[in-house]
């Protein structure tokens, strides 16, 4: 068991994702502090999907996901103005975690859990193999109906469930079921058939849905 900063979200951030956010609440230029004096190497968090609550504001959301992303820290920047100090920062989803309790006794204004940091099998299976032809190619029929151009999906069982989970117009709902699932095989046919469901409605309206962009700044 580990323990990990924890940094509520009403999104979620997938392994391999990047993630910039804004932070400028007390508690996260906290965190911010205790980030800049770690390693370079050693600079990470983890986000994890609010249940009920809100990522901003007095008090803390404790209502959390079980399942949740460690996040690394690829740069940070400082900025001040009238508004007061804000932080600039980039980071990028690593390692799944399970939040197993909240660390009461952690002494900061931001909140602490202890996490176990979730294994994952291997992906040598010939069904992961035949999922991730069908995810591909379901994948391809999505940006056709959408009239999309996407950068080529990267090798890799793994990758490829992640990557494009990513690329989808996906509510946070949708991207946590992604996240929860404990393996390769689960992830890839909760892909496929979040694919099958996104081409269909497009196809059958011929309209968009509304778009969730994890890739924007979060304000906290």
């Amino acid at each position: 068991m580990a323990v990990l900063p924890l940094f509520p979200l009403g999104g979620v951030l997938l392994p391999g994702a990047r993630m910039p956010l804004q932070l400028f609440e007390p508690r996260y230029l906290e965190l911010a502090q205790r980030l800049a004096h770690e390693p370079e190497d050693e600079r990470a968090f983890g986000v994890i999907r609010i249940r009920h609550g809100h990522e901003v504001g007095d008090g803390a959301a404790t209502d959390l996901h079980e399942i949740g992303c460690e996040a690394r820290v690829d740069a940070m920047a400082l900025s001040r103005g009238d508004a007061g100090t804000v932080v600039h920062l980039v980071a990028r989803g690593a390692r799944r975690f399970r939040l197993d309790g909240l660390d009461e006794g952690a002494g900061t204004s931001f909140l602490t859990g202890s996490v176990t940091w979730l294994d994952e099998p291997a992906d040598d299976d010939p069904e992961v193999t035949a999922l991730v032809a069908r995810v591909l190619a379901a994948h391809a029929r999505y940006l056709e109906t959408l009239g999309a151009r996407t950068d080529p999906v990267p090798a890799g069982p793994r990758e490829v469930a992640y990557r494009v989970a990513e690329r989808m117009v996906l509510d946070p709902a949708d991207r946590q079921r992604v996240l929860d699932g404990a393996d390769t095989a689960t992830r890839l046919r909760t892909v496929l058939s979040l694919l099958g469901r996104e081409t269909a409605i497009v196809d059958r309206f011929s309209a968009l849905p509304t778009p969730t962009d994890l890739g924007g700044a979060s304000l906290n």
